[in-house]
């Protein structure tokens, strides 16, 4: 039996043996904008998803922040974007109109788990039905105080508008001149008053259907007018004060790294790099978001923080998705990704890095206030047209250097951001 058993085994050696068909090599163009510490990052998850999938290769293409939509631009333009790109929310309205300007990711759905984005990160992310991308993380502006520099003022953080506004002549008062319970740029400023007065009204900020903005005059002179009474009342710097500095970012300047400037009006994804900068003993802490009376939500400005899209014309549209799921959702990109882009939108990539320990600080703060917050108030990607913002920030250098007075910026808001939505709004 032995013996035949050999014989059975050798002869089996002779027969055919079926082939498992080798995969066709694939090659994918990614791009990405960032820091350093993301570069490398997204390097490391490249080589083990290529790892993963030997017959995948993917070049990456990465640059900083300055200039990247320009290159897109071009490229989208030229036919030659690459397979995989990460964009910026708003630029949906410069490059997907209609939808069909980048792959609806609706249909790789059975490769890609959409099911672990939720309903804000998936509906934000499409338009006319097509989902045009996804968010490796949400983001919204929240105030952030420094602790330290409230209690040597003897006061608690703001809670309130009417705290923050009260908190200006005591930090004059007690602390000196050059020191301002908070610092914002124009656009900054823009978007904090985006907020109160989407508390006034309870509405959207822009009628996309009209082509306008939804408050009136009486409303825009009233946040010009606000405006004028925080730098009168010493809550944030004159705009003389801020230019002084140049052109250099605030966590990098003498004011903000020695408690001076004591509070931001910031997105969740970008507070750390102010934290880094504090000198040792200054505390940042997340500070509740203020609500005028008789105002149910917030008007939070709440967005993607960026999207991964896939080229339309791309010819490996699987593959390209296989590398957002790994991205997005699989354990071992998102650990090599951890928390470098913000708390993640996948709640299978947010529960893998809290368990590991990655999610932890202010950042986590703020998307659980986030989450606490009502957002029924819908953030228009028109208000982050460049030429929007650029019309907002023109009007309030002005009132900043007493170019205009506040009534006639608040005429300025309705008629020249009106006119600029009716040109970029098609």
């Amino acid at each position: 039996m032995i013996i035949a058993r050999r014989l059975f085994l050798a002869a089996g050696l002779l027969l055919p043996v079926p082939m498992v068909a080798a995969q066709a090599p694939v090659h994918l163009r990614m791009s990405w904008w960032g820091g350093n510490d993301v570069h490398r990052a997204h390097l490391r998850a490249l080589e083990a998803f290529e790892a993963r999938y030997p017959h995948i290769k993917v070049t990456a293409e990465y640059t900083g922040w300055v200039g990247h939509l320009e290159r897109l631009t071009t490229q989208i333009a030229g036919g030659t974007a690459p397979d995989v790109m990460t964009v910026n929310w708003n630029w949906l309205k410069l490059f997907s109109r209609d939808g069909q300007g980048f792959l609806d990711l609706n249909n790789v759905a059975d490769i890609i788990d959409l099911t672990q984005f939720d309903h804000d990160a998936l509906s934000m992310s499409s338009v006319r039905g097509k989902l045009n991308g996804l968010p490796p993380n949400m983001t919204a502006r929240l105030f952030w105080f420094n602790k330290t520099t409230f209690a040597k003022a003897g006061l608690p953080v703001p809670d309130s508008w009417d705290a923050l506004m009260a908190a200006g002549p005591i930090f004059r008062d007690r602390l000196g001149p050059d020191y301002y319970p908070l610092d914002m740029n124009f656009q900054d400023t823009v978007a904090l008053l985006y907020s109160w007065m989407s508390q006034k009204t309870q509405a959207p900020f822009i009628d996309e259907e009209g082509k306008r903005l939804l408050p009136g005059r009486d409303l825009l002179v009233a946040a010009a007018t606000l405006y004028q009474r925080l730098v009168d009342n010493h809550v944030v710097p004159s705009a003389r004060e801020r230019a002084s500095f140049g052109h250099v970012q605030l966590q990098e300047t003498r004011p903000w790294i020695t408690g001076r400037y004591a509070g931001i009006y910031q997105w969740t994804s970008s507070v750390g790099k102010y934290v880094e900068t504090l000198e040792p003993g200054q505390k940042m802490v997340l500070a509740p978001y203020p609500l005028l009376p008789g105002a149910a939500d917030p008007g939070l400005l709440y967005k993607p923080a960026m999207m991964y899209a896939i080229n339309r014309h791309t010819a490996h549209p699987r593959e390209a998705a296989l590398l957002l799921q790994f991205l997005l959702n699989d354990p071992e990109g998102v650990r090599i990704l951890g928390a470098r882009r913000g708390v993640p939108a996948s709640a299978a990539a947010r529960r893998i890095l809290e368990d590991d320990g990655q999610l932890t600080g202010l950042a986590l703060e703020g998307q659980r206030q986030i989450e606490s917050l009502p957002r029924g108030i819908v953030l228009s990607g028109y208000y982050e047209h460049a030429r929007v913002r650029d019309g907002f920030n023109d009007i309030l250098e002005k009132l900043g250097y007493g170019m205009m007075t506040p009534e006639e910026a608040g005429q300025a808001m309705e008629r020249e951001i009106n006119g600029i939505l009716k040109r970029v709004i098609r």
